[in-house]
């Protein structure tokens, strides 16, 4: 009787150990995951830094090198310029692309004028009154293929063009002026067929890829 006695204390004393190791070991459980929520903290609050740190320098360099390239770009242009205005191929060839211009200008008028005289003659209207309804009429149709092309030369420069775009314009102008004297054509137009080529060149590529 002593001995089922002694062994029934025995395993009471073994069940009380256990459940205080179990309980120890639940314990130091919750303390390591208590660590490691502290230790998750701790990473992601030093990631958090060290990306707005990151960030900050890099905007600072961004800043740097667009006002670094601005005078570069600035000094650039003026010397450009300078040069065209001194170059007499540039100088005639700004010149006769104005000439082109206005001899269009002076034909709509001339054309808006004979339309105007036979319109006046056929139905026996004034001809300050033909000419004012032809002259709007038709400056109206201008106004709205200009507005229309040059929507769709904006959309085309936004869709298709970056930053990098402004640095070919700018080289093609540098290189147009400093070779003008070389140029086989006048160098406004080449400079505009120049551009056409490089938005569509633009355009092919963004279309495939």
């Amino acid at each position: 009787m002593n001995e089922v006695k002694r062994s029934q204390e025995e395993v009471s004393r073994s069940e009380k150990y256990a459940n205080t190791v179990i309980s120890e070991a639940y314990a130091e459980k919750e303390k390591a995951k208590r660590k490691q929520s502290k230790y998750n903290e701790m990473i992601t609050s030093q990631e958090k830094l060290i990306k707005k740190k990151a960030e900050e320098l890099n905007d600072q360099f961004c800043k740097k090198w667009r006002w670094t390239m601005i005078i570069l770009i600035v000094c650039f242009e003026l010397a450009t310029l300078f040069t065209g205005y001194k170059s007499e191929r540039v100088v005639s060839d700004c010149v006769g692309a104005f000439n082109a211009i206005e001899n269009v200008i002076m034909m709509i008028f001339n054309w808006i004028n004979n339309i105007s005289e036979k319109a006046a003659s056929s139905v026996g209207v004034p001809d300050v009154v033909v000419l004012i309804i032809v002259a709007v009429v038709i400056f109206g149709v201008i106004g709205l293929l200009i507005f229309f092309g040059g929507r769709a030369i904006i959309n085309t420069y936004q869709n298709y063009c970056d930053e990098i775009s402004l640095f070919v314009v700018l080289i093609s102008i540098a290189v147009l002026v400093w070779f003008a004297d070389y140029m086989p054509i006048n160098v406004i137009l080449l400079f505009i067929l120049a551009n056409i080529v490089y938005v569509g060149v633009r355009w092919y590529i963004k279309k495939d890829y």
